[in-house]
């Protein structure tokens, strides 16, 4: 293994979201929501968007669009006390049946930190790998057999 392949498997158990298809939300981890919170100002919009070139799905604070798009805001969860946003284009769903998961509860996904040409941030949510697919599979069907 490269170094940097350790760097991000190291990142993954740090930076991460979980996707909850029940609501569309995507809730974030502390360390990346302190990441997020170092490089964002007073305005968190959150735009959430395709990256097609590697198949996967990414989100960008404070995207300058000049067209009317969705945009969401990140906001805090008193009841649960967390921390994330509601994404409704593209939905949860949709993410989780382009990485080939079952969208009937809440996935943890890593997300890692990429730039732009332009020099901008955004955070890629990362495909699953065989195995951690292969993992929330089987989590699922056991799930399935209780009940």
């Amino acid at each position: 293994m490269t170094l940097q392949c350790i760097i991000q498997k190291w990142r993954s158990l740090r930076y991460y979201v979980i996707a909850d298809p029940a609501d569309n939300s995507v809730t974030l981890s502390r360390h990346l929501f302190a990441h997020i919170r170092k490089g964002a100002g007073d305005n968190t919009s959150v735009f959430v968007f395709r990256i097609p070139l590697y198949n996967t799905f990414g989100f960008m604070l404070n995207p300058s669009i000049d067209e009317p798009t969705q945009l969401c805001q990140i906001q805090y969860n008193g009841k649960y006390r967390c921390i994330g946003f509601e994404t409704l284009c593209p939905s949860v769903g949709r993410i989780l049946y382009e990485y080939g998961l079952p969208a009937l509860r809440p996935v943890k996904l890593s997300v890692s930190i990429r730039r732009t040409p332009q020099g901008k941030v955004y955070y890629q949510i990362d495909v699953p790998t065989s195995k951690q697919l292969r993992l929330c599979k089987a989590s699922l069907a056991t799930h399935a057999k209780r009940i």
